[in-house]
């Protein structure tokens, strides 16, 4: 199976550098070739179930937006792209917003880099109104990417890194868990924040352990795709139980079930409804098509 995530296999070059010149982003917005997302409430626009992409002429007649306020995103194959917020609410004619989280597998990869990386810069932008320092407000730097305060503090986008792992038992069975906030029979393979001082490997044998009641061992890096909503980093794993395990435990604050699974049994339970795994868009997903085979959809 593909290794490589879907929210992490476009080609954008950020572009860093240029955020810090005001004029060379100016010459890249106000040039023909410049190309513009718009997104309302973290979700992006679409036309023909392709992300919307628009000129600077067509955000101003169109949806009456000032393209001025866009933020720099990089460049696909040298054609510089930017991303308009559109505030909730506003009524934008016959087009129509999707969720990432939902419909990104459907779209084109560098597309979908592109609204991935709206979504998280511009609910960063709306979240810190004040410097977490002194209290000041801040006001927008390096188009959009940093934030300043009067009183010298500089802020940057916050990301949270969580992990998420795919553990298996000696009968190579893979365990799967249901948090008692999901949608009726909703499972999936554990995860959770890396906490303060964390690495992540310690963080996917603390998580295991406080959900599940199980240790683990053979922890290994899988890969990694950005999480937006609000922050997150997540970074996949696997991992293994050792000979003579005890039984699952579950934290009944958190986990209402948690089960090792073959993957027989895994088919016959997801084919009778029992079962429900997540989207396409995951890295659960992923983790647990690699470990099945095959994929889930």
């Amino acid at each position: 199976m593909d290794a490589m995530p879907n929210l992490a296999r476009g080609r954008v070059d950020r572009d860093g550098a240029a955020r810090t010149r005001p004029q060379a982003v100016e010459e890249a917005r106000s040039g023909g070739a410049a190309r513009f997302l718009l997104v309302r409430q973290g979700d992006v626009a679409v036309e023909s179930d392709e992300v919307l992409v628009l000129t600077a002429g067509e955000v101003a007649r169109l949806h009456r937006r000032n393209a001025e306020d866009a933020i720099y995103l990089g460049r696909v194959d040298g054609i510089p792209y930017f991303a308009c917020d559109v505030p909730a609410g506003a009524e934008e004619g016959s087009v129509e917003f999707r969720s990432v989280r939902m419909h990104a597998h459907e779209w084109d990869d560098d597309a979908t880099a592109l609204a991935v990386e709206s979504v998280a810069i511009l609910q960063w932008r709306r979240s810190a109104r004040f410097c977490q320092e002194c209290g000041r407000p801040l006001r927008p730097a390096a188009n959009g990417w940093e934030k300043l305060c009067d009183g010298g503090h500089r802020a940057f986008p916050r990301i949270d890194p969580a992990v998420i792992m795919a553990i298996r038992d000696p009968q190579d069975r893979l365990l799967l868990a249901r948090n008692s906030l999901w949608p009726e029979r909703r499972y999936s393979v554990l995860a959770g924040f890396v906490e303060a001082g964390e690495t992540p490997e310690s963080a996917v044998a603390r998580e295991a352990y406080e959900e599940a009641g199980i240790r683990v061992e053979e922890v290994r890096y899988v890969a990694s795709q950005p999480w937006p909503f609000p922050r997150s980093l997540m970074l996949a794993y696997e991992a293994r139980t050792p000979c003579g395990q005890e039984d699952v435990r579950i934290d009944e604050k958190e986990i209402q079930d948690a089960r090792f699974l073959s993957r027989g049994e895994l088919r016959r339970a997801v084919a009778s409804g029992e079962i429900a795994l997540p989207g396409p868009t995951s890295i659960a997903a992923m983790l647990i098509e690699r470990w099945l085979s095959e994929p889930l959809a």
